[in-house]
């Protein structure tokens, strides 16, 4: 039985089969709305790539330990770029941004060695 039904399949698949000529052209008739549709998707898509980083704070507390954040990370890193901002009532110092998850990581890793509370701040996802 399972000879048979094998035989068959390979026979109706020989038979039935569609095989298209070597030299073919097709022709794709595209709606324009569906052209215009595409193009903004692709847009939005890379705006929302684009603003996926990552970024690692430092600091959170007075400002004064802001701003020794700031002094020594410029000493510690100079590579990174620190960014200090207000959060009523405390100041934040970050380092950032990174693309990728792993750089991220690894530099966190670098960071917890002169700042203990250091930690990754994951991206927002903007839908």
């Amino acid at each position: 039985m399972r000879y048979f039904l094998s035989v068959f399949f390979v026979a109706s698949t020989l038979l039935f089969g569609q095989q298209q000529p070597i030299n073919t052209t097709v022709l794709v008739i595209e709606d324009s709305l569906v052209s215009k549709a595409f193009a903004l998707k692709m847009e939005a898509d890379k705006e929302r790539y684009t603003s996926y980083e990552f970024t690692i704070q430092l600091y959170y507390g007075d400002y004064g330990g802001a701003q020794r954040t700031l002094k020594s990370i410029a000493r510690i890193a100079p590579d990174l770029k620190p960014d200090l901002s207000f959060e009523t009532p405390n100041y934040k110092v970050q380092v950032g941004p990174f693309k990728k998850r792993s750089e991220a990581k690894s530099r966190l890793q670098e960071l917890k060695q002169h700042y203990r509370g250091a930690f990754l701040l994951e991206p927002k996802m903007q839908y």
